[in-house]
């Protein structure tokens, strides 16, 4: 599950899986999440997914949560107490 925060409009968006792309006719890079695009990049080429990242990373906070966190964490303590 990632949560995405833009620092531009302060919207907050939610998904399941987030995908770069860059098209390689035109070196514009896109961004979609469970496939909406949410960023374009057109103001230069662009070499590789790591740039797009980069500049994706610039408007945007990305935070990925691992959903089975509080079910392994509860395990993993119950697990470490003696009765």
């Amino acid at each position: 599950m990632y949560t995405i925060y833009s620092l531009l409009t302060n919207e907050t968006l939610y998904g399941e899986e987030l995908e770069f792309y860059i098209d390689e006719d035109t070196q514009i890079g896109e961004v979609y999440l469970d496939g909406d695009l949410i960023f374009q990049y057109v103001d230069g080429p662009l070499n590789d997914e790591s740039e797009l990242e980069l500049e994706f990373g610039r408007v945007f906070e990305i935070r990925e949560e691992d959903e089975d966190w509080n079910d392994d964490f509860s395990n993993d303590f119950e697990d470490d107490l003696d009765y």
